[in-house]
């Protein structure tokens, strides 16, 4: 039997987390292949890099430790089932959407985004994926 292709963007919030949490009481260890994906935002101001929302001193160096953090944690979580994980710069949306077509997952599985104020008003990172992927999205709550 084939395994089913599961895509689980983390932005190193413990609320993303959840998704993982979600993901082992609801599929079996020899199911499923896991591909966990973190997206190091930065963006271009007055011709400084600075990552979203803080400021990176040291540049990409420091958003690379920092992906790498996130994506060893959350393969502790998972001990026992086939993980691969994946980090890249760029805008979260656009780079989980690109990575699931390109690879065809079955299903992405992501939080739902808490976000407020400003935000809120461009749109979450979760709302972008659900209106454009190709594949099943699944959304787990806070």
């Amino acid at each position: 039997m084939e395994k089913l292709k599961i895509l689980v963007p983390l932005d190193g919030t413990e609320r993303s987390m959840h998704s993982i949490n979600w993901l082992k009481k609801f599929f079996s260890k020899d199911a499923i292949s896991i591909t966990l994906m973190n997206v190091m935002e930065a963006v271009l101001t007055n011709e400084m890099m600075v990552s979203m929302p803080n400021e990176i001193p040291n540049g990409f160096d420091y958003l690379a430790e920092g992906s790498k953090l996130i994506l060893n944690k959350a393969i502790k979580e998972l001990e026992g089932y086939e993980v691969d994980k994946f980090s890249i710069l760029g805008y979260a949306g656009e780079e989980i959407l690109r990575k699931a077509e390109k690879d065809s997952y079955d299903i992405i599985i992501m939080t739902k985004c808490s976000k407020k104020g400003l935000y809120r008003i461009i749109g979450s990172v979760t709302s972008k994926v659900v209106r454009n992927a190709k594949m099943s999205v699944t959304v787990i709550p806070d």
